[in-house]
């Protein structure tokens, strides 16, 4: 199976749509239903025929006003335009206008401001290789993917994303080093890799398995959005793959204050069948805070969906001990950094399992996995989503909307004017 194949796949948990719309055409026209929540600030795309067009330009128009759009170019077909939907209440219809092969007049002005283009730069990282996304001038994202030496398995082991701050001043992810240093930013492993009758731990990775960064298969940018797709070897302690990861983050444009950050991975094996397994610490998809929250556990407050919103939010709640903690459709965290605050709402898409597991931490490490037989007829494909606040005012309703926009998306529907 193709990694294109495996990025259109991941991209219809983001929403669904109708085709057979051509990108000949100067206007497409687009109708939008919020459904049962209400949408805020909520990514949508349209799929459309292609028919060899390439020009990645478009913008669009609603109530009047012109709004950034940007096209993905899917396959030889097909291309997406997303755009963001800023506000529509439950039960409402909105129409929109794609303007496409041309920017709205003004450019870059039209779509917000030298500061609504994400694009991607080398960094100077602490320990190793590492890319920047910025948006403007303003630092996202940073990807860590030194490649792996088996003399400093520490710093080379695994790669990794780190966050920034909301407003680029600084991370609110820990890399290297620090509490628990096998926890970094936005993470992906398991501990327990068997495959040939062996075992694997590509979470702590210590005795010389690893993962290692292989290539980057695309890279997004533009204004509505911004990121990449890279594939990652899962290798054995002589270095020979037996998983092969395509993983794809993106970074969607919010209002001043806010990061969402969608997080969307395949794994394949490469050399037989793989027994996934480990516990709710080690493995999984999990985002670990910055240094800083560690070193004021007792600042940590957990925010959790109403099922759960009486368990007490200054204590940290894990299986197996309390197994009601678990397939949570949301969990989300209050953290302090520095003289910064914080809110992390870490969103999970229902086809995920119906066997996560949860973990909390207090020193700011949350997230789930769950046990998977890794088949060649039996993939592995998990879809997350982290909305990020540079305050701790939001509340359960403003994270389940965020929730909603992933389990639940807007319908999208083309038709003609």
């Amino acid at each position: 199976m193709s990694s294109r194949f495996i990025a259109v796949a991941a991209l219809a948990a983001l929403s669904v749509f109708a085709t057979n719309t051509s990108l000949d055409a100067k206007e497409i026209h687009v109708r939008v239903e919020a459904g049962e929540s209400d949408r805020v600030e909520t990514p949508v795309g349209a799929m459309i025929d292609r028919d060899g067009w390439s020009e990645p330009k478009a913008y669009v128009v609603s109530e009047g006003k012109k709004r950034a759009a940007q096209v993905e170019i899917v396959d030889e077909k097909h291309a997406k335009i997303w755009f963001v939907v800023d506000r529509l209440a439950a039960g409402a219809t909105r129409e929109y206008k794609i303007v496409v092969g041309e920017l709205a007049a003004g450019g870059r002005a039209a779509a917000g401001g030298k500061d609504s283009t994400f694009s991607w730069k080398a960094s100077s990282g602490d320990h190793g290789t590492s890319n920047d996304l910025v948006l403007g001038d303003r630092p996202v994202l940073r990807y860590m993917h030194t490649k792996f030496d088996k003399t400093d398995i520490e710093n080379t082991k695994k790669p990794f994303h780190m966050v920034y701050s909301p407003d680029g001043k600084q991370f609110i992810t820990k890399g290297v080093g620090g509490l628990f240093p096998h926890h970094r930013g936005i993470y992906f492993g398991y501990n327990k890799c068997k495959v040939d009758g062996k075992s694997y731990d590509i979470w702590h990775a210590a005795r010389g398995e690893h993962s290692v960064h292989v290539e980057e298969l695309e890279r997004f940018e533009g204004p509505v959005f911004g990121g990449h797709e890279v594939r990652i070897h899962w290798n054995d302690r002589e270095g020979k793959t037996f998983i092969s990861e395509v993983r794809r983050l993106l970074v969607f444009r919010q209002s001043s204050g806010h990061h969402l950050i969608h997080f969307s991975s395949t794994l394949t094996p490469t050399r037989g069948p793989v027994d996934l397994d480990g516990d709710p610490q080690h493995a999984g998809v999990q985002f670990r805070s910055a240094q800083y929250v560690a070193e004021n556990q007792k600042k940590t407050r957990y925010l959790r969906p109403g099922k759960w919103k009486d368990l007490p939010e200054d204590k940290q709640i894990n299986w197996p001990g309390n197994k009601q903690h678990a397939n949570m459709p949301w969990n989300a965290i209050r953290i302090h950094v520095n003289d910064g605050q914080y809110t992390v709402a870490y969103l999970s898409h229902p086809a995920n399992s119906d066997d996560r597991r949860s973990s909390e931490r207090l020193y700011g490490r949350f997230g789930e996995y769950f046990p998977f037989k890794l088949r060649k007829d039996n993939l592995l494909r998990v879809n997350y989503r982290w909305w990020i606040a540079s305050s701790h005012d939001p509340k359960r309703e403003d994270v389940e909307k965020r929730y909603q926009d992933l389990a639940a998306p807007p319908k999208a529907t083309l038709f003609a004017k």
